[in-house]
């Protein structure tokens, strides 16, 4: 089988997508991944060929300069996700179909695998008129009955003003969609495709749409009949270590801070963070990444940063860990039966960390909580056993659910059984 994988740097959706680029090559079958340039390196290091996006938006979320959705500027969630739609999903739909194209005319494939959030490459593989898979790399963001909104992160709802809630809210971020959907309607049109009546029938209408994440986690609702939950892409076990500065004895419990490798505007956060491990009897650890200055970051004896350690180095130790709540974290504290402290900056945080609480794994705390906040939030994490117990219940389905395999399995069903044609329009 020859598969064409189309991506996009934005942080945490990366590895669980390769992850299953990796099995799919460990089964022989051939992988070629459409991405950024940036993403270069760690997809030949995977095995995996490479191809560069020549007309889409080239993105780097690394760092300030080089974001792309520049979201962290916005004033307002719905600036943020205004953002999100006219630089990514919805405004450059075309540009990321016609790099879809361009590299099936180069090398054809039997299935193409995309990103959701990239609607044009979805688009494409219509166009192309080949089966198209699409993978949710965290909760599912689809509407559906029994569950709450995507964006606020609420909590399900109680009653009839939950439910109220759940609808004005619910159309009023249908309205915001609607320039995109004016967007990647006319992108259709330049491809020759009829238009789409709802600003999600492109990622409804595709052969398969993937969660990467357990019904176990997840509000899961009434699912369309294209959606399937795989469990996490967990990516290959490292056997990783790290230089602890701590001596073998010290029974201080371990609280490791992790807030993205995707910029955020999150030093504040980091610095409040290690202002209030340092008031606490606890060996702190700050993976601070290209996104946090450590010079920046008050003193504390007790507070080890590092740009970046193997989180399976270090979370089998540890107590607690205290983060933005993106899935990647979440889904890496939980496998390994760690409770958690969410505190998120933004995109789908709210709506994971309404989850993991809710779940009674974790604990969440707004955005803006100041030091003492975050300090008192963290000793009654550390003191909670229920935290521990339902963090290690869950993680036992997580490591038992290999989001990887069961993608690779639903891919392969998916190309053996497909029938598409070719649609009629112009070049």
């Amino acid at each position: 089988m020859k598969v064409l994988q189309s991506i996009w740097d934005g942080g945490g959706n990366t590895s669980p997508q390769l992850a299953i680029g990796r099995e799919l090559r460990a089964r022989g079958h051939e992988v070629t991944v459409l991405g950024n340039r940036v993403q270069r390196e760690r997809v030949e290091r995977e095995g995996l060929r490479f191809r560069p996006y020549r007309r889409a938006p080239d993105a780097d979320s690394s760092s300030r300069e080089t974001d792309l959705l520049r979201d962290w500027e916005a004033k307002t969630p719905l600036g943020a996700f205004a953002r999100l739609r006219d630089r990514l999903m919805y405004g450059p739909a075309e540009l990321f179909a016609r790099d879809v194209l361009d590299a099936l005319e180069a090398d054809s494939a039997d299935v193409v695998v995309w990103d959701y959030l990239l609607l044009g490459a979805g688009l494409g593989a219509e166009r192309a008129g080949l089966p198209s898979v699409a993978v949710i790399h965290h909760i599912n963001p689809i509407p559906r009955d029994g569950v709450p909104p995507f964006g606020p992160g609420f909590p399900p709802a109680n009653g009839k003003p939950g439910e109220l809630r759940d609808a004005v809210v619910r159309r009023v971020l249908e309205r915001s969609f609607m320039p995109g959907l004016a967007a990647l309607n006319r992108a259709r049109a330049d491809l020759g495709l009829p238009p789409l009546d709802g600003p999600f029938d492109q990622l409804l209408d595709s052969d398969l749409v993937l969660v990467l994440t357990s019904t176990a986690l997840d509000f899961e609702g009434t699912l369309p009949p294209n959606v399937r939950y795989t469990g996490p892409a967990l990516g290959a076990a490292a056997s990783a270590e790290w230089d602890s500065p701590w001596a073998p004895d010290d029974d201080r419990p371990l609280v490791v801070a992790s807030f993205s490798t995707t910029y955020m505007d999150q030093q504040d956060l980091a610095e409040r963070t290690v202002e209030a491990l340092a008031a606490l009897p606890v060996r702190g650890l700050l993976t601070a990444g290209r996104a946090i200055d450590p010079s920046r970051l008050p003193a504390a004896p007790n507070v080890e940063v590092r740009e970046f350690v193997p989180h399976s180095a270090v979370f089998d130790e540890a107590s607690l860990v205290v983060t933005h709540a993106g899935m990647g974290t979440v889904h890496a504290a939980l496998a390994a039966g760690v409770p958690l402290l969410c505190i998120p900056d933004g995109r789908d945080q709210n709506d994971i960390a309404i989850r993991v609480a809710t779940r009674g794994a974790g604990i969440h705390v707004r955005r803006s909580a100041k030091a003492p906040a975050i300090r008192r939030a963290i000793e009654a994490a550390l003191a909670d056993e229920g935290l521990r117990r339902e963090a290690e219940r869950l993680g036992q389905v997580l490591r038992n659910e290999n989001g990887a395999v069961r993608s690779a399995d639903a891919l392969e069903a998916v190309a053996a059984t497909a029938q598409h044609q070719p649609r009629n329009g112009p070049d």
